[in-house]
């Protein structure tokens, strides 16, 4: 092989790992859950200001997001470590949910 059929290979491989487009993805996916628990914080504090109750809904929205995200991780990656972020988060996640479903129907068990 010369050089050159060296080079057309190693692009036909490495087509579409954009490097800075998967890291700038991964900024933007970091900076988003970030600026949603600091969301989800100032609507907590201004639900305990004001006295009245949680709105769970944000919180569950929250981890909805993230639960999206590192289930995604976790099917394309197939490792353990990734699979128990997913779980871990999915618990929350479904707790929240089922609170805020409760206030919607004004079901309380």
């Amino acid at each position: 092989m010369n050089k050159d059929e060296i080079l057309m290979k190693s692009q036909m491989e490495n087509k579409g790992r954009d490097l800075p487009g998967i890291v700038a993805g991964k900024d933007a996916a970091t900076f988003a859950i970030v600026f949603g628990v600091v969301f989800m914080l100032i609507i907590a504090f201004l639900c305990i200001v004001a006295g009245s109750k949680m709105v769970y809904g944000v919180v569950a929205t929250e981890f909805c997001i993230s639960f999206g995200m590192n289930l995604f991780i976790a099917v394309k990656q197939k490792k353990t470590k990734y699979t128990l972020m997913a779980v871990s988060i999915a618990i929350p996640f479904a707790i929240f949910t089922f609170i805020a479903v409760c206030e919607i129907f004004k079901v309380y068990p």
